[in-house]
């Protein structure tokens, strides 16, 4: 999709654009990761869900200049060193044997961001739990079995996530 913008030409990637989640994870060079939680209900209510105010099906962690969601809280980061780091490596290499296909708009509620030794964002990850969704801040969905997102709900969850 091309998009122009103050006559400057953006290029986004196509909405069908795919790829398996271990293939994501083995093409990642990082130094440390971030795991964050956002559009939460302590930030958004009832009242402006999906109104011109805030449109929950349109956000993500990051903007395309790499500016975090107003709402994000960082709940974890650890060392590419780190066991939580080989475990999450873990999950993200699982063969995609059940992959879960839901009927529902994904409303990402939360994410791991992947950093270089400068402290530079290499990649966003975000995620829905409730629909089985990922998609990077290159809007490139990621293809991943049923047992990664159970796997990935429990390491984020004993990290202090709050997810459903």
């Amino acid at each position: 999709m091309i998009v122009r913008k103050e006559h400057v030409l953006i290029l986004y990637p196509m909405a069908n654009q795919a790829i398996q989640s271990k293939d994501y994870i083995r093409n990642i060079d990082f130094e440390y990761i971030e795991t964050y939680s956002f559009q939460q209900e302590a930030y958004y209510s009832e009242t402006n869900r999906n109104t011109g105010e805030i449109s929950w099906h349109d956000q993500r962690i990051t903007d395309l200049d790499e500016k975090l969601n107003d709402s994000s809280q960082k709940i974890s980061s650890f060392h590419c060193n780190d066991t939580d780091a080989f475990t999450l490596i873990g999950i993200l290499e699982i063969d995609v044997e059940n992959l879960p296909s839901w009927l529902c708009a994904p409303i990402y509620r939360d994410a791991i961001i992947f950093y270089n030794a400068k402290r530079e964002m290499i990649s966003a990850l975000n995620i829905c739990f409730e629909c089985c969704y990922m998609e990077t801040d290159k809007r490139i969905n990621i293809n991943a079995d049923e047992k990664t997102y159970e796997l990935l709900k429990s390491v984020l969850n004993s990290k202090g996530h709050h997810i459903r």
